[in-house]
Formats: C-alpha cells, structure tokens, sequence
C-alpha cells in the first residue's frame, strides 16, 4: 500500500504566488474591504482558481537557479513541481492522493478491516493490477503472488546495498565489492586480495523464499524467490509488538493515520476528519477547501472575513521573503474573486513612485478611449484633458462650436514660482467672482503688473495695471532682429502718454516727440488747428484772410493789423511784468523784462578811467556796462593793456566804449580780447586800438560775436585781426 504526505501538499499548490512590489496586503476576489490582517495574499472565489505559470523547460535561466519553495506547473508532465534542496521535485506524483489500496487503483475508498479477508498471507488477486506492475519493468508478478525478475533485464543500477555507499570506480575484472571501512562505502577489489573464499552460499527465510544455485564453489548464480503465501496477507512484523516480520493479515493498527482519520467520499455534509499526506500525491479535478457545495473552480477556497477581508488563503513565509525584480506577469482577481493572470502594473501602469525607461511612441498616461482624462486632488478636479464635447464645454458662441477640437480644461486657478529673492506678487492666472478672466504677476521685484477683464453685470472691459510706486510705466515695443534692438513707441507713465520718448518720462498730459499727422491729408494746409472752448476737442480753426494768410505751409499776418500777442522773442519767453512809459525790453539771463534804458545798457553808466602808474596790464570785464578809458600824462604807457570781454551769450545786445586816449606803436596800446570761442567782427580773434582812439562793441549772443558798431577818430590808424 503507498500513501502520501501531509497537509503541505495542499498548502503548496499556491506557493510562491508573484511579489506583490509595494503593497504590505493583497485581496483577490470578493468582499475586497475584508481583509484579514495575518494573511498577505487574500484569495476568494467560487468560480475560479489559481492559475500558474506553465514551464516546458526549467532547466534554463533563471528557472534553473530559482530559490527553494518555487513553484511551476511543468507542461510534460502536467504536474505541478517545487524547487527544493536546489532541484525540482513533483508535487504530485499520481492523479489520486493514494495510487493504489490492495491493488485498487480507482477513485478514493473507505479502508476497514471488513473489507480485507483475514488469512495468513495478503497479496495480489487483481489480474489488472498485477499486468500494472509487471508491463515493462523486467518484474513479474504472478497470480500466486510470486514476484519474478527477469535475468536479461538490466534492472538496477544500484549506489547503495542496505544504505551503504557504492564506490563509482570502474571494476576490473574477477573484482568483488568488499567494504572498506576507512572511506565507508563498498569498493570494487581482488578476490583473493584479504583472503580467499572457498565457497559462498545464501541464506533467506523459508516461509519467505526459496533459495537455489547455494553454495557456490567457483561459478554459478545464487537466486531467492518468493514462497506462495496466503492471500491478503502482508509482510510485516507481528501485530503489536516488535519482531522478525513474516506474511500475515493486515490489521488496522497497521495503517494509523487511517485507524481514526480517514478521507471519505460522501454525498453531502462535511468530512471532520484530518488528515495528511506524506509525499507524492493527486488531487481529482475540482478541490474545495472551507466551502460547501461543488467547487466552482479548480480549487476554491473559502473562509472569507467580511469585516476585514481577509481569505481563506494564506502563504506562510511571505511576509519575510525577500522580493525579487517584478516580472512580465503577475496574479490579479476579478469580480467573481477568480485569480487571473494579467500583465504586471509595474511594469506596464504608471507609478506614483515614477517610472524610468519610458517609451515615448507608445507609453503614456491617458486613455484610449473616448473619456476625458482627469487629474484630482482631495478628490477635487483640478485639470481634465479631451475633446470639447467629452468635456462638455461645447457653446453657440463663435470659437466654442467645434465638438473635436482638444481642450485642455483648467478648474483652479494658475500660480508660477518665483527665485527664492522676490517674495511679492507671484505669477497668477485665475478668473474672480465676477467671472473676468486676470493675470497678475512681479515686475522688477517688488512692484506688480496685472491685466485683465473686469466689470459686472453685462458692463465688462479690460485694464491694463503697472503699480506700486504710482510712477511705473506701461511700455509698447518693437523689436529688430537684424541687430537684436528694441525700440520705444510709446509709454504711459505717472497719468502722461508719450509718443517716440526714448526711455523719458512724457513732459505733458500728451507728449509727442516728432511729427503727428490727424488727417490722411497731405501738401500744404489751408486750416489751423484750435480747441473747442465748450468740450476741449482739437478742431479746426478758421482765419481772417484780411488779416491773416498761408503761403507755401507758412502763416503770415497784414503788418496793418493788431494780430499777435507776442510771448517770446527768438524762443526767449517775455515776462508779465506790464511795462512803464520810456522801459526797453532787457534780458536778464532768463527772460526779457522791462527796464529803463540806463539799466539796459544803451547808454554808458559806468566809467572805469585809469592813468600812469594805475594802468593795469589786464583787466577783465564783468558783464556790466562800462566805458574803459586809458590816458596819461606821458608819451606812451609803459606797457600794453589787455581787456577780455564777457561771452557774448551772457549779455546778448550789451555795448561796450574803450577809449585809449595816449599811446604810440610798440607799447601802450590795448588789445581787446572776447571769451571762450566769441570772436570780434567777422571772426576776428582780438582787437588792437593804438593812441587816440576808441572803439564801441555790442555783444551778438544769437552768433557768439561781437560786432563793432563804431570807431572813433578816423585820422588815427585802427587795427584788428579780421582786417
């Protein structure tokens, strides 16, 4: 009789079940929030089974260095294989978990001892099972229980006689194996090497065999067969107790496991007997394990935690194993808590751990059909991706029509980082609760720009804001590529607008730097342009062609008529003060003013006369008005005198007299020079006056020159550079 091993051969049909990469916990199946927290592979379901990976060759890599508890279905055999000690070994080795039962080889039975018949002897009466054992094996079997082996079969290829090692060294011939101690094990020597053997004879039991071919003395073959015995008997030793065995009846204490334990098949209720089964063994096509009723798949287990959602399935050992690179494949449940072999997310789904070695043609994150993709947070859509009518978002209104077109949806506002050194107003997009869409971000650190819709209630519009400060400008560039310049059109800044101001702050309101045309127009005008006194428009302005007229884009007035109220002369501003009777127009450096004509300087209020030794040999004027008279008591003086004028754009119409009233050629004559890069005449660079005579000068400040207005004496010889 054969039997099998333990509950592990049930256990390991569901051993090493694929990493489970992240997860501390796998549920498979139904009632998915049950969990039962001891079990790390939660399998339930009454419709299908645990289906493994099918392997026609486990010697290759990496299956042939797999670690120990591994388990296959090896598609030769059909038979499910473990890895142990480094090998594979058969789970199951028959289609039954016992193969045979008093040469039965059917389905499972009850054993009793009613059913064995008490004799003697217990052997084989079963013709089938007796052509099993003897079908080409070289071992005969007979109808009188007599097993036979035939002598021209080479049946055995023996390492080892009663547990002992054989040797592998080849023999030569007329060896015979003797045991040698020092290594253990029979090794393969000369007959006569330790002694000599005259004859050798073989002695077995009688009840048991018969013996022939003893002694032999120089050739010959020893053989034992079995004795007839009486049928169903067993050879083992005495019932009960500890002795030589012998043939005899098969009492229930010689099967334990069976004498309380014992599997059964019965038409309903529930085996409550345990059992085990050592070895090789085989289960029928359906095994259910923790349910009632038919199995509904290959295996079915029960015992499903509704409240925790834990299986009836554990794998012990797991929760410690070490994981492995994720595979292809891996083990997923469906709805009906069958296990179904899928592709592995982690290798295929996107990771929130990430993902590396992404292809980019045919990887991505998204779907493959018609539904809009969408990205949450506290479970709160942020960002959803798909057409505009999976979106939803198709409207009458010119540009939201097309149902195809690819939208992007935003659902929450947009803000953009910023250098850790700029902490104010971070780029944002959003739309306020009036609906208007805004933009607002940093400008030069600390100031802000923002621009957008604004309004409420069907009164919408849309501004533009530079801020901070109140003086930050609102800028309209053009760029060159040629050179990579950028030019300024126009700028807003501190409630002025500015037309071509080249980086400067407008001057006026509205400050045009260049040509501004109002009409399409062109040639030479026939209209001014005036404000209208009611609304402050700019219109055109009539004129009086008896008092004013346009000749070739110039205006020009009837010198009969009182037209002009004069602010400025030669682009020099006149000033308010109302003028009195007798006053000059004067300019003071800054404007014309009025004053009387001895303050103006048309007549000489200030004399400076030197004489003899008070003559100094320069002498510089200081933008007053002067009359300069050199005279002494002597013939010459004793030497030259020179006078430098002030720049004539200091004292634009000013007259100066010098008078040399003694002196001769060579010494005390006065040489009159101007500033800076005025000249005297018409580019003369001094003025020499000799004895006798005098000159008057009057400052040209339009031209930088001074023009000489008079000379005195004509009988005396005058003289200057220009001449």
């Amino acid at each position: 009789m054969t039997t099998f091993s333990n509950q592990r051969v049930l256990l390991c049909l569901f051993l090493l079940i694929a990493a489970f990469a992240d997860a501390q916990q796998l549920k498979l199946g139904k009632n998915p929030t049950t969990i039962e927290k001891s079990a790390l592979l939660d399998l339930n379901s009454d419709k299908q089974g645990l289906l493994l990976p099918r392997i026609t060759d486990y010697t290759i890599a990496p299956l042939n260095a797999a670690p120990d508890g591994m388990i296959i279905y090896y598609v030769p055999d059909k038979l499910l294989y473990i890895r142990k000690n480094g090998t594979w070994k058969k789970l199951v080795d028959e289609t039954n978990a016992i193969s045979s039962v008093n040469g039965q080889t059917g389905p499972a039975v009850t054993l009793t001892t009613n059913n064995i018949s008490e004799s003697v002897n217990l052997y084989y009466t079963d013709a089938r099972s007796r052509a099993a054992f003897s079908a080409g094996t070289g071992i005969n079997l007979s109808g009188a229980g007599v097993i036979s082996a035939l002598n021209t079969s080479n049946l055995w290829n023996a390492a080892q006689l009663q547990g002992r090692n054989i040797a592998t060294t080849a023999p030569a011939d007329q060896q015979v194996l003797t045991w040698d101690a020092a290594s253990s094990s029979w090794i393969p020597k000369a007959v006569g090497s330790n002694g000599s053997v005259t004859s050798v004879a073989l002695s077995l039991p009688s009840s048991v065999f018969s013996v022939s071919g003893s002694p032999v003395t120089s050739t010959g073959t020893l053989s034992g067969t079995f004795n007839s015995q009486a049928a169903n008997t067993v050879f083992a030793a005495p019932a009960g107790a500890a002795g030589a065995p012998s043939f005899r009846a098969l009492v229930a204490a010689d099967i334990p496991s069976l004498a309380s334990n014992y599997i059964q098949n019965i038409s309903s209720g529930t085996q409550t007997a345990s059992f085990s089964i050592s070895g090789n063994g085989s289960i029928g096509t359906k095994l259910g394990v923790g349910i009632t009723g038919t199995p509904n798949n290959t295996a079915e287990i029960g015992g499903t935690t509704a409240a925790s959602g834990l299986s009836g399935l554990r794998l012990t050992g797991l929760g410690a194993a070490t994981l492995q690179t994720p595979l292809a494949n891996t083990l997923a449940v469906n709805a009906n808590g069958d296990v179904v072999v899928t592709s592995n997310a982690s290798a295929n789904n996107w990771l929130i751990t990430g993902n590396g070695n992404v292809n980019a043609n045919t990887q991505f994150l998204g779907t493959t059909n018609d539904v809009k993709m969408v990205i949450k947070s506290n479970n709160t859509s942020f960002l959803e991706f798909g057409r505009r009518a999976t979106l939803g978002l198709v409207q009458n209104y010119p540009e939201y029509t097309n149902a195809d077109e690819s939208v992007t949806f935003v659902r929450s506002a947009l803000q953009f980082d910023v250098p850790s050194t700029v902490q104010f107003y971070k780029p944002k997009f959003w739309t306020n609760s009036d609906g208007n869409f805004r933009v607002k971000g940093p400008a030069a650190g600390t100031d802000f720009f923002e621009l957008g819709a604004t309004g409420t209630s069907n009164n919408g519009g849309f501004d533009f804001i530079i801020g901070d400060d109140g003086d930050e400008p609102i800028l309209f560039k053009s760029y060159y590529y040629v050179d990579s310049s950028y030019t300024e059109m126009m700028r807003m800044q501190s409630k002025k607008v500015g037309i071509n101001m080249a980086g400067v702050t407008p001057a006026q309101t509205l400050d045009v730097r260049g040509t501004m045309r109002l009409t399409g127009s062109t040639g030479i005008p026939d209209n001014l342009l005036g404000r209208n006194s009611t609304s402050g428009d700019i219109a055109t302005m009539g004129y009086d062609a008896a008092t004013l007229s346009i000749a070739s884009g110039s205006v020009k007035a009837n010198n009969t008529s009182a037209v002009w109220n004069a602010n400025q002369l030669q682009g020099k501003t006149i000033a308010t003060t109302a003028p009195t009777t007798g006053q000059v127009l004067t300019y003071n450096g800054t404007n014309w003013v009025p004053a009387t004509p001895a303050s103006a300087g048309g007549v000489t209020t200030a004399l400076l006369s030197y004489q003899d030794n008070e003559i100094p040999s320069t002498l510089t004027l200081d933008g007053t008005m002067y009359t300069v008279a050199f005279r002494s008591m002597k013939w010459q003086f004793p030497s030259n005198v020179t006078v430098t004028l002030p720049e004539a754009k200091t004292c634009n119409g000013r007259v100066y007299i010098v008078v040399n009233q003694i002196g001769g050629s060579g010494s005390g004559n006065v040489e009159i020079k101007p500033s800076g890069s005025d000249t005297i005449g018409q580019g003369g660079s001094s003025c020499w006056l000799y004895g006798q005579h005098s000159v008057t000068l009057q400052a040209d400040g339009a031209h930088n020159y001074w023009i000489i207005i008079q000379k005195a004496s004509t009988n005396i010889y005058f003289k200057t550079n220009d001449t």
